[in-house]
């Protein structure tokens, strides 16, 4: 009993460790050695899913922005996931990240870490291109 109470206990807290969804790859498309998310005018779809837990995130905390808003915007919101081992997580929270397309047009999406993205600094980008339905 006292083995299945603890097991029970650990699972519990690893539910609240830190953790980031990368939710863009599976929207990745390979062109000619060229990576591109294409969307369609209107769609929005999750880019990021942000855990906030332990050990926490140690001045890096995950992040994507757009070149050109008015096409495609990135909008990033609380979130809570009701799945257990699912960013955000279940006790502790975190945030997603959705892009939406706006206009027909090209963007570039900047990812790395929230607090110092800009479009000079950044750890991976990728082109979105936005077509009409």
């Amino acid at each position: 009993m006292n083995k299945i109470a603890y097991l029970l206990l650990v699972s519990c807290l690893l539910q609240g460790c830190a953790g980031t969804r990368y939710s863009y790859t599976s929207l990745i498309e390979e062109n000619n050695n060229t990576s591109v998310l294409r969307l369609k005018k209107g769609d929005t779809a999750e880019l990021l899913a942000i855990g906030n837990g332990f050990p926490g995130w140690w001045g890096y905390y995950p992040g994507v922005i757009s070149s050109e808003p008015e096409i495609a915007s990135v909008d990033c919101e609380n979130a809570r996931s009701a799945i257990p081992f699912r960013e955000p997580g279940v006790l502790f929270g975190g945030e997603t990240c959705n892009l939406t397309a706006h206009e027909k047009g090209k963007a570039t999406l900047y990812f790395g870490n929230k607090y110092a993205l800009a479009v000079d600094s950044y750890d991976e980008k990728y082109d979105v291109i936005i077509v009409e339905d």
